[in-house]
């Protein structure tokens, strides 16, 4: 199978790897928490950064302790802080962010001061009316009476059956969906005083049993069951105390058989709250601690705040001491006040700000996994490192940018760890095995070729992919031979030490030409050489290349002769022939050996025309067909022949060179020589001999006297002896 196929495969393969563990809603605990992480970094990077004015804080702080005393305080202290934030402020609602489960039955002593100084002008009714304010609960509940105050208190998750005070009044009417949807439920509760609860109107649960994995507050049920009843939340409640509403109504929505039920919305005053299956708020945190204004409890009790901050707000009582143990690990810090994410919930369910990850999040999720899975897989294996990387770049780039775009236009969190993961993923796989494959085509490619061809054409063969050259095909090519003349007899007179030298002074810069010109050494047969051009490499101008790699041989043989001559061997003269046409190139041989080599009629046509060569006494002969190809060079048109084993006829050519390089003189006796070939063809004998004789008798004839001699010759005979019927073609019957 292709290299490309199979990585293309592969990716395929790790795409779907990568999807089952979405689809099956069992993702792996390592990636929840690179998702948690990459939540945080969105929420971050999109803060309002701005003090909410409308809700204000009352904190318990160092400052307030030191002057008021240790937490917890006397009910009446705390009678007094409710007394001046409605009589004194005017704050519209107010919450506690602490739990009054414990009765506080000692006398109070601020209380018995105001009845001893007023003791002279009351009467015994009087007396024994203020007389129940003695008790702190009693001064705290009256304090509460008729007033828009939420008390918090905390469920028990763990300890069953544990019921400490009460938790106030359910919030949502029976409702028999309620009971399949998944809501947090507490076995036991430590509520308010009896007293205090039956004074006020609104109470809710501070505690968060929907805390993330690795211990963050990022989201807070609004709802909790509780003995089969629902109860809200601090924030929720204080949202409901705002708007005078004892009720909420959840938005369920049902499959199509109306047995499975979901919870997609907490609505309260006619405001939508999203929420997920576990009926949990994701806390739309402003920023960072310290986005509501805050004001020390002391200052309140003494009348010291400032009554602007104060007016019409929503306030919070909490507490920001560390001793006092309500510091959360958040998004936004490691101690982050507990009562401040109260505040954060009900200013985003003012502003409607929640960000929510409904059901169909997950269809996204997997749309854009599986479009980058195919994407990736697909093209990956066609480019090149570099423009895979910035593929790779790009497609994270777009992922991320609909994401920010879905949590800031859409207020949805989708989920984006898998689809980095698997994008990351598929990147590294396919630079992995793109490199090995690579790695091994190279080694391949190297034992094949690397004898014959240059090291840059094998690495452009590594990007077209090994298999697909090796296999045979038929290509138009350009095929090259070339012989030393003479050889037998140089090799009777050297020692063999010596014509191992000499075919090394030989054969070494010639393949460098070769290779030089984008040639294929296809074998050395003894003395000569077969090359090849066009393959394993197409190559559109084989023609020329192959042409100029034989000039400039036939021009690099000066230096080897010079060499040859200095280490006393005799000069070398070389004939070469070239052909171009259709031709089978393979990887060719038997079971036992292999070779990368060319057949064919053009092969063996190419090899006939080196043979010529000293029949004509020429260095190189190229055909009619590569001639055409190369119109710009100079070529002498030597002869039209039938070589053994072909019956077409052929045009012999001997190149010159650059046409536009040769002087005026040789181009005038190429075209004389032409002429006399002309006549001699018709038949004119007489005509082309007196042609022939004007060359041979030319002080600066340049063409082969050689070459000239044979024609003469051959009219001489012809005139003597006029055959019966005559085409212009000479018949050559040898190899």
């Amino acid at each position: 199978m292709n290299q490309r196929k199979i990585r293309i495969l592969l990716g395929l393969f790790i795409t779907v790897l990568t999807l089952v563990p979405v689809l099956t809603d069992s993702r792996f605990q390592l990636l929840e928490r690179l998702e948690l992480d990459l939540y945080d970094q969105r929420l971050k990077q999109t803060l309002i950064n701005e003090v909410d004015p409308r809700i204000v804080i009352i904190d318990v702080d160092e400052k307030t302790m030191d002057r008021e005393g240790r937490w917890p305080w006397s009910r009446d202290k705390v009678a007094l802080l409710v007394d001046q934030l409605f009589d004194r402020y005017n704050v519209a609602i107010a919450g506690f962010d602490v739990v009054f489960s414990e009765p506080d039955n000692a006398l109070s002593l601020f209380t018995l001061e105001q009845v001893a100084e007023g003791a002279a002008d009351l009467n015994l009714r009087d007396l024994l009316q203020m007389a129940t304010y003695l008790y702190p609960d009693r001064r705290f509940a009256s304090a509460l009476e008729e007033r828009p105050v939420v008390l918090g208190f905390p469920f028990d998750p763990r300890h069953a059956h544990r019921e400490k005070g009460t938790p106030g009044e359910p919030v949502l009417a029976p409702d028999p969906r309620l009971a399949g949807i998944p809501f947090p439920t507490a076995q036991g509760v430590i509520g308010n005083l009896p007293m205090l609860q039956q004074n006020v109107l609104w109470s809710g649960f501070f505690d968060n049993p929907s805390v993330d994995s690795d211990g963050v507050y990022r989201r807070v049920p609004l709802l909790q069951r509780y003995q089969d009843q629902y109860y809200p939340s601090l924030a929720l409640s204080m949202v409901m105390a705002l708007f005078g509403e004892t009720q909420v109504t959840p938005l369920i929505e049902s499959d199509a058989t109306g047995k499975h039920h979901a919870i997609t919305a907490v609505e309260v005053a006619g405001i939508p709250v999203p929420v997920d299956e576990h009926s949990a708020v994701l806390v739309p945190y402003r920023g960072p601690m310290g986005s509501f204004p805050y004001i020390s409890a002391t200052d309140v009790l003494h009348g010291e705040a400032d009554p602007a901050l104060l007016e019409g707000a929503i306030v919070l009582v909490g507490t920001t001491a560390a001793g006092l143990l309500d510091l959360r690990v958040t998004p936004m810090s490691n101690r982050y006040a507990g009562v401040e994410v109260h505040a954060n919930i009900i200013s985003g369910i003012l502003d409607e700000r929640i960000h929510h990850q409904p059901d169909y999040t997950v269809a996204v999720e997997l749309v854009q996994m599986l479009l980058s899975g195919l994407l990736l897989s697909l093209l990956l294996p066609r480019l090149s490192v570099t423009r895979g990387a910035l593929l790779t770049l790009t497609l994270i780039g777009l992922v991320v940018a609909f994401n920010i775009y879905a949590w800031k236009s859409l207020m949805w969190v989708v989920p984006l760890g898998y689809t980095l993961v698997l994008i990351v993923l598929l990147f590294l796989f396919q630079q992995t095995t793109g490199f090995f494959f690579e790695t091994r085509n190279r080694l391949k490619l190297a034992t094949l070729f690397g004898q014959y061809i240059p090291p840059e054409i094998v690495d452009e063969l590594n990007s077209e992919g090994a298999e697909a050259q090796m296999q045979g095909e038929s290509r138009d090519m350009t095929v090259f031979f070339s012989d030393i003349r003479g050889f037998t007899g140089l090799s009777e007179s050297l020692t063999p030490q010596q014509l191992t030298r000499m075919m090394n002074i030989y054969l070494t810069p010639m393949t460098q030409v070769i290779h030089r010109h984008r040639g294929t050494v296809d074998k050395y047969i003894g003395d000569a050489v077969m090359a090849f051009w066009g393959a394993p490499l197409a190559d559109p101008q084989h023609p020329r290349h192959a042409l100029d790699s034989a000039l400039e041989m036939q021009a690099e043989l000066n230096n080897v002769n010079s060499l040859l001559r200095k280490e006393g061997m005799p000069e070398i003269e070389v004939g070469m022939g070239l052909n171009c046409g259709e031709m089978n190139v393979g990887n060719m041989g038997s079971s036992f050996r292999m070779a990368y080599t060319v057949m064919g009629d053009a092969v063996n046509l190419g090899s006939r025309l080196e043979g010529l060569t000293k029949f004509y006494g020429v260095p190189i002969i190229v055909s009619g067909e590569l001639a055409e190809r190369v119109p710009e060079y100079l070529f002498l048109e030597l002869d039209r022949v039938r070589v053994k084993g072909r019956n077409e006829p052929v045009t012999l050519f001997q190149p010159l060179g650059v046409r536009e390089e040769m002087d005026t003189s040789l181009i005038r006796q190429t075209e004389q020589f032409h002429d006399a070939l002309l006549v001699y063809r018709k038949g004119d004998w007489s005509h082309a001999l007196a042609a022939l004789d004007v060359l041979a008798n030319s002080s600066d004839c340049q063409i082969s006297g050689a070459l000239i001699d044979l024609y003469r010759e051959r009219v001489d005979t012809l005139l003597q002896n006029p055959p019966l019927q005559w085409d212009g073609v000479h018949n050559h019957t040898a190899k």
